[in-house]
């Protein structure tokens, strides 16, 4: 209790949650994804059922006892906002604390922290609803990490509390437990007094990550049915997908500008070689510092892509949120150069580097903020444009429905020559920013959502389908609606 005080009294925890606001604080407003409006606007059991198959077990759990207490949509979204932005701020604090524990360098250690945790592509978990779960897993991994590093210091019981950590991490959301694996190899590099130790601390962790994500794809597999688990995998097109996944990710999918992320990677490793070979100690020694970099490279690389080769191949999807530990990957060799060059004896060449690091680390930061500043508000601008279409659509209807005295039950969806992912001018990287109106289960989730109705898809009229294939539209357009009977007729554009 002594110690959760000292923490709430320390400045850095403020200054940690004052960090976090400026990169999230803008998604303090509701903001919708195409799976928001299927959240909001389906059957409790439906969705509770989704998160069960996903495997989210923690996620399903919170959605069936909101639905429960019948909590207003603005206050559902607004306790996951406040919820991630605490995940997200203590997760940063604890690996200060963690790091600043070994340099005894506040600056260094917060910056290392804050683009380990607020890196390129936490962006995208903060635009689903669930935002504070997916934000839970991240911290409950960092937390997991402290008590593996309690097991080095000689602890054995806390690696009862590192699985359990694990286990609720991988049933709140896979796609970023694997920043345990990487963030704890910097530690194994650490504590290792020997080859030995090197093979069993790593078989420790690998368990911790391995062990829950092997129970969460058992239990999805043996009591329900899911495409993610129970599908095919077709060698050949996976790799492709794999290969062409991870040029992607290499250049942030399009978050930072294109050769960014990789230009200072570079430098951030390049940095670690030069600490190594210009310290003064034995050229043994040095190669063993070499291997360790290389190892966390490869560490961090593998444990990204590893999960995407374990899916069926019509579910590997390469994209922010489910590749989040990589984008980590440039703290991470930061970590690694501070805490296995804290006993260095030349302690001027140390502050150089430090430095050095800080520098990387706040020209990542400012980089990253323009960026995410103007993705942010294209998601907004997205939800305003839908929220305005979806509402014309609304009017046409009712505007029917009063002329005609029918009612509206029915909606058919089309295609004209070429669908638009979203609105012209808007920045859309993956599932980030593309318009309601491109799925065709979005597109009525939506339109029910923001008028109230309840429409159910229907299939399409033949003769209407080949008229719409003949037009190309980039914006809304009422010509892209046609009404007959009880249905609307609905063209994407």
């Amino acid at each position: 209790m002594i110690l959760q005080v000292e923490k709430i009294k320390n400045k850095n925890l403020y200054i940690i949650l004052i960090i976090t606001m400026v990169f999230f604080g803008i998604f303090m407003k509701m903001d919708f994804t195409t799976d928001t409006y299927s959240v909001l606007n389906s059957m409790p059991k439906e969705i509770f059922m989704h998160f069960m198959l996903s495997g989210r077990f923690v996620t399903a759990f919170c959605w069936g006892m909101v639905n429960v207490l019948n909590l207003s949509d603005n206050i559902i979204y607004m306790l996951s906002y406040l919820m991630a932005i605490l995940c997200i701020t203590f997760a940063i604090y604890e690996l200060f604390e963690l790091i600043n524990a070994k340099v005894k360098s506040n600056l260094v250690s917060l910056l290392i922290s804050v683009i380990t945790i607020i890196n390129p592509f936490s962006i995208e978990l903060f635009m689903y609803i669930e935002k504070g779960i997916l934000t839970l897993a991240v911290l409950l991994s960092v937390l997991a990490v402290k008590s593996f590093v309690k097991y080095l210091e000689g602890n054995k019981k806390s690696l009862i509390w590192m699985a359990l950590l694990m286990l609720v991490a991988v049933f709140c959301y896979q796609g970023v437990v694997g920043i345990f694996i990487a963030i704890s190899a910097v530690f194994i590099i650490l504590y290792s007094k020997n080859i030995k130790d090197f093979i069993k601390n790593n078989f420790i962790i690998l368990l911790g990550y391995g062990v829950p994500a092997i129970i969460n794809f058992l239990t999805v597999r043996i009591f329900f049915v899911n495409d993610r688990v129970n599908g095919e995998i077709i060698l050949g097109e996976s790799i492709n997908k794999i290969l062409q996944g991870t040029s992607s990710m290499l250049n942030t999918y399009g978050i930072l500008p294109k050769e960014t992320f990789i230009i200072l990677l570079g430098l951030i490793i390049l940095l670690a070689f030069l600490t190594i070979v210009l310290n003064k100690e034995k050229v043994s020694r040095k190669i063993v510092r070499i291997l360790s970099l290389i190892y966390l490279i490869i560490v961090t690389l593998a444990i990204t892509i590893v999960p995407q080769i374990m899916q069926n191949t019509s579910s590997i999807w390469f994209v922010p949120r489910s590749t989040y530990c990589f984008a980590s990957i440039i703290g991470i060799v930061a970590m690694y150069i501070v805490l296995c060059t804290k006993d260095y004896k030349i302690k001027s060449k140390i502050e150089i580097v430090k430095i050095t690091i800080s520098i990387l680390a706040i020209i990542l930061l400012i980089i990253q903020f323009y960026k995410f500043n103007g993705i942010e508000i294209d998601h907004y601008n997205v939800n305003y444009l839908d929220k305005i279409n979806s509402l014309q659509i609304g009017n046409k209807i009712l505007e029917y429905e009063e002329n005609t005295g029918n009612k509206i039950t029915n909606i058919a969806i089309y295609e004209d020559k070429n669908v638009n992912y979203t609105y012209p001018g808007i920045i859309a990287i993956g599932d980030m920013n593309i318009t309601g109106f491109f799925p065709d289960w979005s597109i009525i989730k939506m339109i029910n959502y923001y008028n109230g109705f309840n429409l159910v898809q229907v299939d399409k009229n033949e003769k209407i389908a080949e008229n719409f294939k003949n037009e190309d539209w980039n914006s809304f357009n009422e010509n892209q609606i046609i009404i007959e009977g009880d249905t609307i007729h609905y063209c994407k554009f």
